[in-house]
Order: C-alpha cells, then structure tokens, then sequence
C-alpha cells in the first residue's frame, strides 16, 4: 500500500503519520510512506527562515518511522495545502491519503485542506481524528469498529471493495479484527415503494422495511459474510441522510466511518452525504471517491433470480437462462404479470409456469402472479421483496412507433428497478 500524509507538523499529524505506519506495516509495503509538509509561497527561505525551520521539524517527524521499521520518505512543497498534497499523491501513485482531522494552525482541519481535498482526489482519503483505535487494530490488541454507508451507487461497491481489503490486512481471529455495521438510511414512503409494501407513517420506523433491508445490506456486502463480524443497521430517516449517518455512528459506538463520495461542487455540496459526514461526524473518516482505483476482493454471487414472462413462446426462453446463471443450491421465481381488471384463471397460470421449469434443475422454484396495471413496476417490487440478485426477461424488442406507443417493459423495469438485468433479445 502506497500511502502519502499530509502534515502541518503539529502532534494531531504526528498522530496520522502513526496510522500511516501501522498500515505500511500492515501490508507489507516495500514503498516509502511519503511525509507531506506544504508550506506558504511567500515565506522566507533564509537558511535560519521558516523554511529551514519546517524542514527540520518534518525530518524530526519522519523519525517516527525508525522506530517502526518502516522508511519515510520528505516533501516539502509550496502551494495551496490540498492542490500541493493532492500533486505529490499523484505523482507517489499512492493508494491512499492521510490527514490528521485537526491542527493546531487549521490548515489540515476539517472545514479547510481535507474537505477540499475530498471533493477533489481520485485517492481513497483518511481523515484521523483519535489514531488509537487504529494503532490497537494494526497490532491486533482489540478489534475496530467500522460502519460502511452503504447505498446502490457504484462508488458504493468500491467502498465495499475497500473495507473488504482493510480487513484483509488486519488479524482474521474473533478478538480483533474489523467489526463491521452497514449503515443505511431509509425514507419510509420511498422504502414501501420499492418493495411495493403498504406506506405507513412518515415517522414511524417499518419493520417490515427494515427486515428487507437489513437482507439486503448483507447481500449487497456480499454473501458468505454472515456471521462473520458484519451486522446490518437500517434506520428511518426525516432529514438528511448524513446527519442521520453521523447519528447511527454515535448509537452503534464505531471507531470509523467509511463512505463513498460523488465528489459535488459547490452549492450541491453542502448537502452532499460525504460532506455533511466529514464536517460533522467525531469519528475518522474514509472517503472513497467514484475514480479511486481499489483492487477488487470478492466478486458477486448470484444464488437467487426472478424471471419474468409473459407466457408467449419467445418470453418462455428468458427462464432457461435464469436457472443457468443461478448456482445449483439457489431459487428461482418464475412469475407472470396479469392486470387488475383481467379475467384470468390463476391455477393455469402457475401450472403454466410450473410447465416452465428445466428438466433437471436443481434450484428451489417458486411460481407467483403478480397483480397490477405496470407490469414493469410490479416486477421490480416483486424482486425486491424477494432478494434476487439478478431479473432476467425477454424483450420483444419493438422500435420506432411501436415502442413509442406500447412501450417496452425491459426499458421501464430497467429504469424501475436497481438491480441488475439480463435481457434476452430477438434474434
């Protein structure tokens, strides 16, 4: 792991260099941790200047690595503290940033360096607020605790990758270690919607919600987790979801906060989950940015999938291919679309669909109507409530004023649902 520490000399980033050590350490890095210090432009490079002084006192810091064991290697640069830090980390490949989360000259605070610094680094960054849950994790004295925001954007996958990998590095017993809570807020009418469940009140906590949700997180970690140190915590939220984030931190205890970042600018900023995370949250905190290159530990398993069809012989053939990429021990759902108002004999139907199933397969099968006047809306609730991991349907693949005028259910389900489809197109 190649890792570069911004310092403004001051014990807080003393205290960050420390972090940065016990994870070289950890890794077994043959690369130099590459010790930062930006100085001011206009300061005075006399022999006996500021200058000369700083980099006395960086060198001094650096001597923390001989006891260690572990090189450390100076920069010091003139410039803006996050254009000048985020320059030496591109040019060091460095695969992750660290900053001390306070200082006593307030160029590496909060509200100054790191949070700019967030928004800008295609690096994966820590912000250190206390370094000893991080010092007793790398020498396996107790384990840390970590949530991971957890949401379906893409940076969150490589959230996911990260924390994956940090526990990777660090002691595998129950008695150290990560411990992990996937934290996630939820909006109770937007939740009863995507799993298509009656809305309750706006303050009230579902507990139905919840129990899916928490299914969820799980899976969305990665299966063969469970029981392994990772726990779900789904929470209702009123307001933003960082101040609930930063909330749900405080309650479950944790030691870091990891989250990805969208990397917003400006206005949009200011309510962006990271920054509210950054700004408020009393814990260190890993932003992973949606660029960030993180090696990726664990690829997706597919045990569950939902095939939808609407029974004519073309749409029949999307459900081979739903058994195919599920594995031997998992469940499909079959299930078939019929509209409110449709006369309709419901015992043909699952017969029919129960017709469908390949010879030989192995996997749980369950065969479901689902009611309603969209049918590309109650597919993807009908996924949800069940877990899949993957839908799978044929497209008829109609275009021009066809498609206009009929629309297609695979473009809607695609834009109804967050999980991944397969289509199956026409020849």
């Amino acid at each position: 792991m190649r890792i570069t520490v911004g310092t403004d000399l001051s014990p807080a980033s003393a205290g960050a260099l420390g972090v940065a050590l016990a994870l070289s350490k950890l890794s077994a890095a043959a690369d130099p941790v590459v010790l930062v210090h930006v100085a001011d432009r206009d300061l005075d490079e006399h022999p006996h200047g500021p200058v000369e002084k700083a980099r006395r006192e960086l060198e001094e810091q650096a001597g923390l690595g001989e006891a260690v064991g572990i090189a450390v290697r100076t920069q010091l640069v003139f410039g803006e503290p996050d254009e000048a830090l985020l320059g030496v980390a591109e040019t060091e490949h460095a695969d992750l940033i660290i900053v001390a989360a306070a200082s006593k000259s307030g160029k590496l605070g909060l509200g100054t360096t790191a949070s700019r610094l967030i928004a800008k680094t295609p690096v994966p960054t820590l912000v250190v607020r206390d370094p000893e849950p991080w010092l007793a994790f790398a020498a396996g004295e107790r384990p840390m605790r970590l949530m991971l925001g957890i949401d379906d954007s893409a940076t969150c996958a490589l959230s996911i990758q990260w924390v994956k990998g940090l526990r990777a590095l660090g002691p595998q017993d129950d008695h150290a270690g990560l411990e992990i809570v996937l934290g996630a807020i939820y909006y109770p009418d937007e939740a009863a919607d995507y799993y298509g469940l009656p809305k309750g009140t706006f303050v009230d906590s579902n507990p139905e919600v919840e129990r899916m949700m928490a299914r969820d997180l799980l899976r969305r970690f990665g299966d063969g987790e469970h029981g392994k140190g990772v726990r779900a915590c789904p929470r209702k939220g009123l307001g933003r979801i960082g101040d609930h984030m930063v909330e749900l931190a405080k309650a479950e205890h944790v030691d870091v906060i990891v989250v990805g970042t969208s990397q917003k600018t400006g206005l949009g900023r200011l309510g962006s989950v990271s920054s509210v995370i950054v700004d408020d949250a009393p814990q260190s905190v890993v932003c992973v940015p949606p660029q960030a290159h993180v090696v990726t530990q664990s690829v997706p398993i597919i045990r569950t999938a939902l095939v939808a069809t609407d029974l004519s012989q073309f749409s029949n053939r999307a459900v081979p291919y739903a058994f195919g990429v599920v594995e031997a021990d998992g469940e499909v759902h079959i299930v078939h679309c019929v509209k409110d108002d449709d006369d309709h004999d419901a015992q043909d139907i699952v017969a029919q669909l129960k017709a469908l199933v390949p010879v030989g397969a192995k996997q749980r099968v369950h065969v479901e109507i689902v009611y309603g006047d969209d049918a590309a809306l109650g597919v993807a609730q009908c996924a949800a409530r069940n877990g899949v991991d993957v839908i799978c349907l044929a497209s008829h693949g109609r275009s021009g004023w066809t498609r206009a005028l009929v629309g297609s259910v695979a473009d809607r389900l695609l834009r109804a649902t967050r999980l991944p489809v397969l289509v199956l197109r026409p020849a």
